[in-house]
């Protein structure tokens, strides 16, 4: 089976959560997630169906959405993400983020 765009933003929000995580501490990560939500609901208020914990963070729910409309809202919520920790960690380390995802996406 083919991996979708919504596979594509599951992963790379897992790994973001994985390597960033552990460097900012995982309360300020969630603190993260949460602006990050908050912000997205400016645009789409389907991101109520992303779910997130100290574990991770679920895009499933937005299975229920067309494909269309799941990718839009997952590819908008994993931007504010990486914006975010752009403005909280410098734009430095964001880049570096961005350069690793891009890896990422060539493999899917």
């Amino acid at each position: 089976m083919k991996p979708t765009n919504l596979d594509y933003c599951q992963n790379t929000i897992e790994e973001m959560f994985k390597s960033v995580a552990p460097m900012i501490g995982i309360h300020v990560m969630l603190l993260v997630l949460e602006y990050s939500l908050w912000k997205t609901q400016d645009l789409y208020d389907e991101v109520k169906l992303i779910t997130f914990s100290e574990k991770g963070v679920s895009l499933d729910n937005l299975k229920e959405l067309d494909e269309e409309k799941a990718r839009l809202v997952a590819h908008e919520f994993m931007i504010s993400i990486i914006t975010t920790l752009g403005r909280l960690v410098g734009i430095q380390l964001a880049s570096k983020l961005t350069e690793q995802f891009q890896i990422l996406k060539e493999e899917y």
